[in-house]
């Protein structure tokens, strides 16, 4: 396996998620993106990860996220 390789990838739960975006600015890689999803909030503009392989698994955006809405998890 190679030493750089990403062990962690961010799981959002959208019931948490205040759908502030700023998981998606501090990126530093681009790996997110927001995605229109409906919820019991309604439409709203939800975080995914729209590129695994850009994801280093920095964990920042876990770090910043204010409402807990982000858990690291392993990457498969």
């Amino acid at each position: 396996m190679n030493k750089n390789a990403r062990k962690e990838k961010p799981k959002f739960d959208r019931e948490v998620c205040i759908a502030c975006t700023m998981c998606v600015n501090i990126c530093p890689t681009g790996a997110l993106d927001l995605e229109i999803r409906n919820s019991t909030h309604g439409f709203r503009r939800y975080p995914v990860l729209t590129d695994a392989k850009k994801c280093i698994g920095c964990n920042a955006c876990e770090q910043d996220c204010p409402s807990g809405a982000i858990l690291m998890v392993p990457a498969t």
